[in-house]
């Protein structure tokens, strides 16, 4: 697919071999990963995509998943400031410096950085933005995960808060408490929440930003079916996020003894609620979430959105009865494994059969596939019981870096499951114009942790044998075996013509006017 792209192929091989695409968006400050090496987040730390690195690399890079960690518990925030929407014990979105790597700022990086600070403020050198919902208690969940699986040492640890450096007295609190801090965040926003689910809502309306504060955070991602943009002068809450903050409840009680009993009540409330507020019986698949009309009234987004099957990677199903787990585990994995959703990249973000709910492509929409999301599900298809499907959708995510030699952000997919390459043509003519606001990221720091934990754990199973599927439940077994057999099939392709063969080049360009 990167035949038209008129960039140097030996760049590209070499930024594609997985150590070096991870070194590239290593941090040398020690802040453990920037959000891509391209142009838009290039030196940029994102709590959330720092933390799903940190969760991909759990088990492989013990080092770099610690720095992660340290770096975001040490940027939490301290102070209430409407301008940058930090709040106590708040993990942080998004931090940025005039300097990256000892080296300064300059051309397009230098235009963002000044455009951002002009918004959210500066201080030092720097820029901390805290608009995300669920960066806190994602982090909440990444710490509980590295806990069980090194140790409590990680609590013990300390940090100085980056902010107060240079200070006379620089706080310096322990991870133990930078973890207490954060689960106060959660439950104070909880508590103020009418619907009883965690909601977000931009406090700052400066610039023409964003006002989504979840991973999908587009103008347009929250839609209802009737093609009308949720009302974002109320709250908004996602279905993905209330799995992470059950999560979040589920790791304070392990991690917080004496006050389980708290922390599981919490959880199981949220969950109910959840399920109450978002599960969609004559769809037999969750709602992408809720919002408030204009006259206070909470109301479903009913709009079929892979959101949902975020909660396959989750505690949330663990605790309910085996009924109950079957019908939302099976709803989600048969909906997210239909012609719907399933490409030949992965997973769209939007039901192909919504298509129409935004006249353009929108980079959150039924014509892209993101794979950081393909693989959280296919994470959560492996958790649920479903190695077999998790493996085809890891075999896209496969196919596509090695056919386009990146690590994209997200790539566009046609109406048929056809992906186009990452790279728009340069050529005058094109087979295909669309219309879309975004060109994607070229190696984006989630997808390569992606690529490093697939090809890592196929090493393990290789060494150990694969698990048995007499682990499945009857139900299990007999839903992947129709699914499996239901699904255009794909292999993982190294040749180099059976690769194009299964993913031919389709040349684009981007109109760019939406």
């Amino acid at each position: 697919m990167t035949e038209s792209s008129g960039t140097n192929p030996f760049k590209q091989l070499s930024q594609f071999v997985p150590p070096m695409a991870l070194r590239s968006v290593t941090s040398r400050d020690g802040l453990g990963v920037y959000a891509s090496s391209d142009t838009l987040y290039k030196g940029a730390v994102f709590g959330r995509d720092s933390l799903e690195v940190a969760e991909d690399l759990l088990d492989t890079n013990r080092a770099l998943t610690r720095r992660i960690l340290l770096t975001l518990g040490s940027l939490q925030g301290e102070l209430d400031n409407p301008t940058n929407e930090e709040e106590p014990g708040r993990i942080v979105h998004e931090y940025r410096q005039r300097k990256v790597d000892g080296k300064p700022l300059r051309g397009e990086q230098l235009t963002i950085y000044e455009r951002l600070a002009s918004a959210w403020g500066e201080e030092n050198g720097s820029i901390a933005y805290y608009g995300s919902i669920d960066a806190t208690p994602m982090f909440v969940r990444a710490v509980g995960r590295y806990v069980h699986r090194y140790g409590e040492r990680l609590l013990q640890e300390k940090v100085t808060l980056l902010r107060s450096y240079g200070s006379e007295l620089p706080v310096t609190l322990s991870m133990r408490i930078i973890v207490e801090n954060a689960l106060s965040w959660l439950n104070t926003a909880l508590n103020r929440s009418e619907s009883g689910l965690l909601e977000f809502k931009r406090r700052n309306d400066a610039g023409d930003f964003n006002p989504n504060q979840a991973w999908k955070d587009s103008r347009e991602s929250y839609v209802h079916t009737s093609g009308e943009l949720a009302n974002h002068s109320g709250p908004i809450a996602s279905i993905e996020v209330q799995g992470l903050v059950y999560d979040a409840f589920q790791t304070a009680a392990s991690l917080f003894p004496q006050k389980s009993e708290y922390y599981l009540h919490r959880a199981q409330e949220l969950r109910d609620r959840t399920i109450e507020l978002m599960w969609q019986p004559d769809q037999q698949y969750f709602a992408l979430g809720t919002d408030y009309d204009n006259a206070g009234k909470l109301r479903t987004i009913r709009t079929r959105m892979a959101n949902a099957a975020a909660l396959l990677d989750s505690y949330f199903f663990y605790d309910l009865p085996e009924e109950a787990r079957k019908q939302y585990v099976s709803g989600i994995v048969r909906t997210i494994m239909s012609h719907d959703f399933l490409t030949d990249a992965g997973i769209r973000s939007r039901a192909i059969s919504e298509s129409e709910l935004i006249p353009f492509w929108d980079y959150h929409g039924s014509f892209v596939s993101w794979p950081k999301e393909t693989y959280d599900i296919a994470k959560g298809l492996r958790r649920q019981g479903f190695p077999a499907l998790a493996r085809q959708l890891e075999n896209r995510l496969l196919n596509v870096c090695l056919r386009n030699l990146a690590y994209p952000e997200f790539v566009f997919v046609d109406e048929t499951g056809v992906v186009l390459p990452v790279r728009p043509t340069k050529r005058e003519h094109a087979g295909l114009v669309i219309d879309a606001p975004n060109r994607p990221e070229v190696v984006q720091a989630w997808t390569v942790s992606a690529i490093v934990a697939i090809i890592k754990q196929r090493t393990r199973a290789k060494l150990l044998g694969p698990a048995s599927r007499s682990l499945q439940a009857p139900w299990q077994r007999q839903l992947e075996t129709e699914l499996f057999a239901a699904s255009r099939y794909m292999d993982r392709h190294f040749n180099p013509v059976t690769l194009r063969n299964s993913y031919p080049t389709r040349d684009f360009k981007l109109k760019k006017s939406a």
